[in-house]
């Protein structure tokens, strides 16, 4: 039988849980195009930025209400512009026991794009707003498409968060120490994420349900083998919080909610606390 290589991570969740099974939202905003409806002739496209105001104004609003029925606390990545945009939506998921998350000004600016001190100053104003208008100061990270530099972690953990999650490169939590501080990195386990699913427009609940579904029973297994694992089910307000994949996500929670006694559904503070030993 094969033996686990001694370089390869392994962890185990609190009381013994055999997947830690997490949700993740994404609440972003642009000042001169979205993601969709693209056009680089059109210097301020309102056809495509309307596309993305979906998500502070109608889905964001959706995916709580889901939440609240299933019961369970999510992971939102929140830019800074959206707060301000939509400070009433923001607020209503902090009070709901959501962890709000740093992600930037907006999804127009990557942290590749940005200098050392410039990150510096991203980090610093996009914290500050957070801060400002929940009146908690975010600990967790997630630049906008996860773009990371080989300072941003350090960066990061001076700044005094707790937990990073533009990292791709494993399957669970690990500790990192940078500057002589440590960091959790929590890994994308995004094995259902809607900006996938929707596929150009082609996609729906149904693929966005099974892309999840089939991860699970495989992480699951694993874990029943004696390898706990995490997965995590990521949605964008202005995607996932449409009708026709809002449903595929509320059928996600409701399948890993079946399981639930032997899953550990934490926000990603508390997994990093946990890997952290707080």
């Amino acid at each position: 039988m094969a033996q686990d290589s001694p370089d390869r991570r392994t962890i185990r969740w609190p009381d013994g849980k055999l997947v830690c099974c997490t949700f993740s939202v994404a609440l972003e905003a642009f000042r001169k195009t979205g993601r969709f409806k693209m056009d680089p002739r059109i210097d301020v496209n309102h056809s495509s930025l309307s596309h993305a105001e979906y998500g502070g104004n109608v889905g964001i609003w959706r995916i709580l209400e889901i939440l609240e029925r299933q019961n369970v606390r999510a992971m939102v990545l929140v830019n800074s512009l959206a707060a301000e945009k939509w400070p009433d939506a923001v607020r209503a998921l902090h009070e709901a026991g959501h962890e709000i998350a740093g992600h930037g000004t907006t999804n127009e600016v990557s942290m590749v794009e940005l200098d050392p001190g410039q990150q510096k100053d991203e980090i610093e104003s996009c914290t500050r707003i957070l801060e400002d208008i929940t009146g908690t100061r975010p600990v967790g990270w997630f630049g906008p498409g996860g773009h990371h530099t080989d300072v941003t972690l350090g960066l990061l953990a001076e700044a005094g968060y707790l937990w990073s999650g533009d990292p791709s490169d494993d399957d669970v939590p690990y500790v990192a120490s940078v500057n002589g501080r440590r960091i959790c990195v929590i890994p994308k386990t995004w094995y259902a994420n809607d900006w996938r699913a929707w596929g150009n427009g082609l996609g729906n609940a149904g693929t966005f349900f099974t892309g999840f579904k089939d991860g699970f029973d495989f992480i699951y297994e694993e874990a029943r083998r004696g390898r706990p694992g995490m997965i995590d089910a990521c949605v964008h307000a202005e995607l996932g919080g449409r009708p026709y994949l809002a449903i595929g996500f509320e059928r996600i929670i409701e399948y890993a909610n079946r399981h639930r006694s032997e899953l550990w559904q934490p926000t990603y503070r508390e997994i990093a606390e946990h890997c952290l030993g707080s």
